[in-house]
């Protein structure tokens, strides 16, 4: 209503939908029931592990140096700024890497989560999500938008569909790749980044990632200013 529109889109984890929405690619109805479907498969899914998820404040080399001297299996499961990861795996491999980052002096909280989500844990997910996105209407992005599973853009050309398929049914148990994202976005020329959505989290990763590239990042909706307050800072 205020005449800005998006000129590309990301979203992040569960929020692609929404970016997905504003792209053209799924209705809003679809969307709903996308994301109706995908948590019905997860709080289904029975594990004798289900797995731990525990966000990270350290330089993401030193995460993923951690990360990979595991015994267990653990992954990079949110790669969401240089300074800021969520490691999710096995619940011992997990607590592990929450201990040797604390021992280096970096705050490690973990995470209030049923499963470990985008990692292989949750793969079984993957292939019931998919049958039901094929029922749906998929029609290819109006508005570029790029994938959590890769930090790419979404494909637009001839069997764009089932691609677009194929990218939603490995989001849930892939890492998000949104530093990559957020790079994808200044490579396709954005320069004014606005998170629409509750907090700023995405604010201060697009702040922290695209540092010096002369680069705006807003919010709208941080709930210790005020929605309209928040709003009316950002235009």
């Amino acid at each position: 209503s205020w005449g800005i529109a998006p000129a590309v889109v990301l979203g992040h984890s569960l929020g692609e939908y929404g970016a997905l929405v504003v792209a053209g690619v799924l209705s809003f109805h679809q969307a709903l029931e996308a994301v109706s479907a995908r948590g019905r498969e997860m709080s289904g899914l029975e594990l004798e592990d289900p797995g731990a998820m525990a966000a990270v404040f350290a330089p993401l080399e030193e995460a993923e140096e951690v990360v990979s001297g595991l015994d267990g299996y653990a992954v990079l499961a949110n790669v969401n700024s240089t300074t800021q990861v969520v490691v999710g795996g096995a619940t011992e491999a997990v607590r592990q890497a929450a201990e040797r980052l604390e021992s280096r002096g970096h705050q490690v909280v973990l995470l209030p989560v049923s499963h470990a989500f985008h990692t292989e844990i949750v793969a079984p997910v993957s292939e019931p999500l998919r049958q039901m996105l094929r029922r749906l209407d998929i029609s290819p992005p109006g508005v570029p938008v790029v994938a959590n599973v890769n930090g790419e853009l979404y494909p637009t050309g001839p069997g764009a569909e089932e691609q677009i398929v194929d990218l939603l049914g490995r989001q849930v148990a892939s890492p998000v790749q949104f530093v990559k994202g957020l790079r994808t976005l200044a490579e396709q020329g954005a320069r004014v980044f606005v998170e629409t959505g509750p907090k700023r989290a995405l604010h201060g990763f697009a702040a922290d990632v695209l540092d010096g590239d002369d680069t705006l990042a807003l919010f709208t909706n941080h709930p210790k200013i005020g929605d309209v307050a928040s709003f009316n800072q950002a235009l």
